[in-house]
Protein backbone atom coordinates (compact mmCIF):
# COMPACT_ATOMS: atom_id res chain seq x y z
CA UNK A 1 0.00 0.00 0.00
CA UNK A 2 1.37 3.40 -1.16
CA UNK A 3 1.43 6.71 0.89
CA UNK A 4 1.49 9.85 -1.00
CA UNK A 5 2.61 13.75 0.78
CA UNK A 6 0.38 16.14 0.18
CA UNK A 7 2.14 19.80 -0.75
CA UNK A 8 1.26 22.86 -0.18
CA UNK A 9 -0.33 24.88 -3.26
CA UNK A 10 1.72 28.43 -4.31
CA UNK A 11 -1.93 29.90 -3.88
CA UNK A 12 -1.77 29.15 -0.09
CA UNK A 13 1.50 30.08 0.60
CA UNK A 14 1.12 33.79 -0.65
CA UNK A 15 -1.96 33.70 1.52
CA UNK A 16 0.18 32.91 4.61
CA UNK A 17 2.48 35.68 3.44
CA UNK A 18 -0.35 38.03 3.07
CA UNK A 19 -1.28 37.65 6.47
CA UNK A 20 1.86 38.05 8.22
CA UNK A 21 2.38 41.14 5.99
CA UNK A 22 -1.00 42.30 7.74
CA UNK A 23 -0.59 41.76 11.17
CA UNK A 24 2.91 42.94 11.14
CA UNK A 25 1.59 46.27 9.46
CA UNK A 26 -1.04 46.53 12.25
CA UNK A 27 1.19 46.26 14.46
CA UNK A 28 3.39 48.75 13.33
CA UNK A 29 0.48 51.08 12.94
CA UNK A 30 -0.74 50.62 16.39
CA UNK A 31 2.86 51.39 18.21
CA UNK A 32 2.64 54.31 16.17
CA UNK A 33 -0.59 55.57 17.12
CA UNK A 34 0.43 54.80 20.58
CA UNK A 35 3.89 56.64 20.49
CA UNK A 36 1.30 59.54 19.02
CA UNK A 37 -1.10 59.37 21.60
CA UNK A 38 1.82 59.42 24.32
CA UNK A 39 3.60 62.59 22.98
CA UNK A 40 0.16 64.11 22.56
CA UNK A 41 -1.23 63.14 26.60
CA UNK A 42 2.65 64.47 27.57
CA UNK A 43 2.13 68.00 25.34
CA UNK A 44 -1.09 67.68 26.75
CA UNK A 45 -0.34 67.54 30.63
CA UNK A 46 2.70 70.42 29.38
CA UNK A 47 0.43 72.74 28.14
CA UNK A 48 -1.75 72.72 31.28
CA UNK A 49 0.52 72.98 33.86
CA UNK A 50 1.65 76.25 31.75
CA UNK A 51 -2.09 77.10 32.00
CA UNK A 52 -2.06 76.54 35.50
CA UNK A 53 1.08 78.14 36.09
CA UNK A 54 -0.22 80.96 34.58
CA UNK A 55 -3.39 80.69 36.12
CA UNK A 56 -1.27 81.38 39.45
CA UNK A 57 0.51 83.89 38.45
CA UNK A 58 -1.92 85.78 37.01
CA UNK A 59 -4.01 85.41 40.76
CA UNK A 60 -0.76 85.97 42.53
CA UNK A 61 -0.67 89.66 40.43
CA UNK A 62 -4.43 90.61 40.81
CA UNK A 63 -4.29 89.81 44.55
CA UNK A 64 -1.13 92.12 44.47
CA UNK A 65 -3.01 94.88 42.80
CA UNK A 66 -5.89 94.13 44.60
CA UNK A 67 -3.89 94.81 48.07
CA UNK A 68 -2.41 97.55 46.94
CA UNK A 69 -5.41 99.45 45.60
CA UNK A 70 -6.85 98.80 49.21
CA UNK A 71 -5.76 102.23 51.31
CA UNK A 72 -6.15 102.81 55.07
CA UNK A 73 -6.14 105.58 57.40
CA UNK A 74 -6.54 106.23 60.61
CA UNK A 75 -6.49 109.82 62.31
CA UNK A 76 -6.34 110.73 66.13
CA UNK A 77 -7.95 113.69 67.42
CA UNK A 78 -8.38 114.25 71.24
CA UNK A 79 -11.95 113.95 72.35
CA UNK A 80 -14.24 113.85 75.77
CA UNK A 81 -13.97 110.71 78.01
CA UNK A 82 -16.19 109.54 80.40
CA UNK A 83 -13.84 108.39 82.24
CA UNK A 84 -9.84 108.68 82.40
CA UNK A 85 -8.60 110.48 79.02
CA UNK A 86 -9.84 109.55 75.50
CA UNK A 87 -9.30 110.26 71.63
CA UNK A 88 -11.32 109.85 68.87
CA UNK A 89 -10.03 107.66 66.12
CA UNK A 90 -11.69 108.39 62.37
CA UNK A 91 -10.93 105.14 60.06
CA UNK A 92 -11.15 105.30 56.39
CA UNK A 93 -10.80 102.25 54.05
CA UNK A 94 -10.91 103.03 50.57
CA UNK A 95 -10.76 100.70 47.96
CA UNK A 96 -9.71 101.91 44.61
CA UNK A 97 -9.42 98.53 42.70
CA UNK A 98 -12.53 97.70 40.58
CA UNK A 99 -12.93 95.05 42.51
CA UNK A 100 -15.62 95.01 45.23
CA UNK A 101 -14.42 93.60 48.73
CA UNK A 102 -17.06 91.19 49.33
CA UNK A 103 -17.30 88.99 53.63
CA UNK A 104 -14.57 91.62 54.72
CA UNK A 105 -13.82 91.45 58.04
CA UNK A 106 -11.77 95.14 60.21
CA UNK A 107 -9.88 94.14 62.81
CA UNK A 108 -8.44 96.65 65.40
CA UNK A 109 -5.43 95.92 68.19
CA UNK A 110 -4.59 97.99 71.15
CA UNK A 111 -1.51 97.40 73.87
CA UNK A 112 0.26 100.01 75.88
CA UNK A 113 3.94 101.11 74.25
CA UNK A 114 5.66 101.18 77.29
CA UNK A 115 7.32 97.22 77.95
CA UNK A 116 6.79 98.18 81.60
CA UNK A 117 3.85 99.31 82.20
CA UNK A 118 3.33 97.71 85.72
CA UNK A 119 -0.19 99.58 86.69
CA UNK A 120 -3.42 98.13 85.05
CA UNK A 121 -5.13 100.59 81.85
CA UNK A 122 -8.75 99.55 81.24
CA UNK A 123 -9.92 100.57 77.85
CA UNK A 124 -12.74 100.95 76.41
CA UNK A 125 -13.77 101.04 72.64
CA UNK A 126 -17.07 102.54 71.08
CA UNK A 127 -18.56 103.70 68.35
CA UNK A 128 -19.20 107.45 68.11
CA UNK A 129 -22.19 107.47 65.76
CA UNK A 130 -24.07 103.96 66.19
CA UNK A 131 -26.67 104.43 63.40
CA UNK A 132 -24.24 104.86 60.23
CA UNK A 133 -25.43 103.07 57.05
CA UNK A 134 -22.99 101.87 55.22
CA UNK A 135 -20.36 102.41 57.74
CA UNK A 136 -18.55 100.17 60.08
CA UNK A 137 -20.25 99.19 63.28
CA UNK A 138 -17.73 97.75 66.17
CA UNK A 139 -19.90 98.07 69.14
CA UNK A 140 -18.39 98.34 72.97
CA UNK A 141 -15.56 96.54 74.54
CA UNK A 142 -14.08 96.74 77.69
CA UNK A 143 -11.05 95.23 78.60
CA UNK A 144 -7.53 95.25 79.97
CA UNK A 145 -4.42 97.14 78.04
CA UNK A 146 -1.21 95.58 78.66
CA UNK A 147 1.94 96.30 77.40
CA UNK A 148 3.16 93.81 74.37
CA UNK A 149 3.29 94.03 70.25
CA UNK A 150 0.63 94.37 68.10
CA UNK A 151 1.35 91.67 65.87
CA UNK A 152 1.86 89.26 68.40
CA UNK A 153 -1.26 87.80 70.84
CA UNK A 154 -2.38 90.60 70.85
CA UNK A 155 -3.74 92.15 74.34
CA UNK A 156 -6.37 93.92 73.31
CA UNK A 157 -8.71 93.62 69.92
CA UNK A 158 -11.70 94.35 68.38
CA UNK A 159 -13.46 92.81 64.88
CA UNK A 160 -16.01 93.98 62.43
CA UNK A 161 -17.67 90.91 60.79
CA UNK A 162 -20.00 92.27 57.80
CA UNK A 163 -18.46 95.25 56.14
CA UNK A 164 -18.66 95.30 52.46
CA UNK A 165 -16.20 97.55 50.54
CA UNK A 166 -17.67 98.16 46.88
CA UNK A 167 -15.27 99.07 43.95
CA UNK A 168 -14.04 102.62 44.26
CA UNK A 169 -15.85 103.03 47.50
CA UNK A 170 -14.71 104.17 50.89
CA UNK A 171 -15.82 102.92 54.13
CA UNK A 172 -15.85 104.70 57.32
CA UNK A 173 -15.75 104.66 60.58
CA UNK A 174 -15.58 106.96 64.03
CA UNK A 175 -14.61 104.98 67.73
CA UNK A 176 -13.65 106.41 70.60
CA UNK A 177 -10.69 104.95 72.61
CA UNK A 178 -10.89 105.72 76.33
CA UNK A 179 -8.30 104.95 79.13
CA UNK A 180 -8.26 105.74 82.96
CA UNK A 181 -4.78 106.55 82.76
CA UNK A 182 -2.70 108.54 80.54
CA UNK A 183 -0.96 106.36 79.00
CA UNK A 184 0.93 105.82 75.06
CA UNK A 185 -0.45 103.44 72.80
CA UNK A 186 0.21 101.46 69.98
CA UNK A 187 -2.66 100.37 67.56
CA UNK A 188 -2.93 98.32 63.92
CA UNK A 189 -5.94 98.05 61.61
CA UNK A 190 -6.60 94.79 59.57
CA UNK A 191 -8.82 94.49 57.02
CA UNK A 192 -8.94 91.09 55.54
CA UNK A 193 -11.13 89.95 52.21
CA UNK A 194 -11.28 86.91 50.16
CA UNK A 195 -9.01 86.74 47.30
CA UNK A 196 -11.54 87.10 43.75
CA UNK A 197 -9.39 84.39 42.40
CA UNK A 198 -8.54 81.81 44.64
CA UNK A 199 -10.68 82.72 47.20
CA UNK A 200 -7.97 82.59 49.86
CA UNK A 201 -7.62 85.25 52.59
CA UNK A 202 -6.56 88.48 52.05
CA UNK A 203 -4.65 90.92 54.51
CA UNK A 204 -3.90 94.80 54.57
CA UNK A 205 -2.90 96.25 57.93
CA UNK A 206 -1.76 99.78 59.06
CA UNK A 207 -0.23 100.29 62.13
CA UNK A 208 -0.76 103.56 64.26
CA UNK A 209 -0.07 105.62 67.67
CA UNK A 210 -1.87 107.23 69.80
CA UNK A 211 0.11 109.69 71.83
CA UNK A 212 -0.06 112.03 75.20
CA UNK A 213 -0.96 114.94 73.22
CA UNK A 214 -4.33 113.27 71.57
CA UNK A 215 -5.24 112.34 75.04
CA UNK A 216 -4.61 115.55 76.76
CA UNK A 217 -6.87 119.60 75.92
CA UNK A 218 -4.26 121.16 74.49
CA UNK A 219 -4.10 124.85 74.01
CA UNK A 220 -1.58 127.78 73.24
CA UNK A 221 -1.72 131.24 75.55
CA UNK A 222 0.54 134.08 74.89
CA UNK A 223 2.33 135.93 77.13
CA UNK A 224 -0.17 138.52 77.12
CA UNK A 225 -3.63 136.33 77.67
CA UNK A 226 -3.85 135.02 80.90
CA UNK A 227 -5.08 130.98 81.81
CA UNK A 228 -8.68 131.52 83.15
CA UNK A 229 -9.26 130.39 86.06
CA UNK A 230 -8.99 127.88 88.67
CA UNK A 231 -5.61 127.56 86.91
CA UNK A 232 -4.00 131.17 86.83
CA UNK A 233 -0.99 129.89 89.42
CA UNK A 234 0.97 127.57 87.43
CA UNK A 235 4.79 126.71 89.30
CA UNK A 236 7.75 125.48 88.02
CA UNK A 237 8.36 121.73 88.43
CA UNK A 238 11.16 120.67 90.62
CA UNK A 239 14.26 119.18 89.55
CA UNK A 240 15.43 119.48 86.23
CA UNK A 241 12.18 120.30 83.87
CA UNK A 242 13.70 121.90 81.10
CA UNK A 243 13.35 120.45 77.02
CA UNK A 244 13.94 121.52 73.52
CA UNK A 245 10.88 121.17 71.38
CA UNK A 246 10.34 121.90 67.87
CA UNK A 247 8.08 124.92 66.90
CA UNK A 248 6.49 123.59 64.14
CA UNK A 249 5.58 120.76 66.03
CA UNK A 250 4.10 122.63 69.09
CA UNK A 251 2.11 124.93 66.63
CA UNK A 252 0.38 121.90 64.93
CA UNK A 253 -0.04 120.27 68.06
CA UNK A 254 -1.38 123.22 70.34
CA UNK A 255 -3.44 124.91 67.06
CA UNK A 256 -1.49 128.10 67.93
CA UNK A 257 -2.86 130.81 65.41
CA UNK A 258 -0.68 131.67 62.07
CA UNK A 259 -0.66 135.33 62.73
CA UNK A 260 0.91 134.57 67.03
CA UNK A 261 3.79 134.53 67.13
CA UNK A 262 6.27 132.51 69.74
CA UNK A 263 8.26 133.82 71.92
CA UNK A 264 9.32 133.78 75.72
CA UNK A 265 6.77 133.73 78.53
CA UNK A 266 4.32 131.80 75.99
CA UNK A 267 2.69 128.98 77.55
CA UNK A 268 1.62 125.62 76.08
CA UNK A 269 -0.78 124.05 78.34
CA UNK A 270 -2.16 120.65 78.88
CA UNK A 271 -5.32 119.84 80.59
CA UNK A 272 -6.88 116.55 81.87
CA UNK A 273 -9.62 116.09 84.59
CA UNK A 274 -8.74 119.43 86.02
CA UNK A 275 -5.34 119.22 86.21
CA UNK A 276 -3.08 121.54 84.42
CA UNK A 277 0.37 120.90 83.02
CA UNK A 278 2.45 123.27 80.50
CA UNK A 279 5.35 124.57 79.23
CA UNK A 280 7.00 127.53 79.15
CA UNK A 281 9.15 129.32 76.51
CA UNK A 282 12.36 130.58 78.16
CA UNK A 283 14.35 130.98 75.30
CA UNK A 284 13.67 131.00 71.82
CA UNK A 285 16.57 128.68 69.86
CA UNK A 286 17.18 130.52 66.53
CA UNK A 287 20.24 128.42 65.01
CA UNK A 288 17.59 124.88 65.60
CA UNK A 289 13.96 126.35 65.05
CA UNK A 290 13.06 125.72 68.27
CA UNK A 291 12.28 127.12 71.50
CA UNK A 292 13.56 125.73 75.18
CA UNK A 293 10.43 125.34 77.37
CA UNK A 294 10.38 124.54 81.53
CA UNK A 295 7.35 122.37 82.71
CA UNK A 296 5.11 124.42 84.69
CA UNK A 297 2.16 123.13 86.61
CA UNK A 298 -0.40 123.00 89.49
CA UNK A 299 0.96 120.78 91.80
CA UNK A 300 4.93 121.50 91.01
CA UNK A 301 5.47 118.25 93.05
CA UNK A 302 4.12 116.44 90.92
CA UNK A 303 6.90 113.77 89.34
CA UNK A 304 6.56 113.62 85.87
CA UNK A 305 9.83 112.40 84.42
CA UNK A 306 8.35 109.62 82.12
CA UNK A 307 5.73 111.97 80.55
CA UNK A 308 8.29 114.20 80.36
CA UNK A 309 10.24 111.97 77.84
CA UNK A 310 7.56 111.34 76.44
CA UNK A 311 6.29 115.15 75.67
CA UNK A 312 10.01 115.59 74.47
CA UNK A 313 9.82 112.76 71.59
CA UNK A 314 6.17 113.53 70.99
CA UNK A 315 6.62 117.34 69.78
CA UNK A 316 9.89 116.64 68.17
CA UNK A 317 8.15 114.87 65.51
CA UNK A 318 4.71 114.71 63.87
CA UNK A 319 2.10 113.64 66.29
CA UNK A 320 -0.64 112.24 63.75
CA UNK A 321 -1.33 108.68 63.57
Amino acid sequence: MSHSSKLDSPERSEQASDASSIVQGLSDTAQTIGGSLQAMQQALVGNMQQAAQMTLSMNKMMEELVKRSVQVSVFAQRSEASRGVGTHLRLAIHNRSPIPLLQTRVKLWFCARQQDQDSSVQLCVRDVVKDTTGGLVFGQTDGELSAGLVDEGAPFAQTEQTAEVGNGATVEAEVAVEVDALVQMNGRIAVEFLSPGTGQLLTVSHRFGIHLLQLLDCSFVCKKSALSAPHTELQAITGDSHISIDIAQARAAFAVPPADGIETDCMFVMRSKGNTLALRVIRILEDTNGVLCEFVASDSESDLTAMRLQLSEELGKSNNA
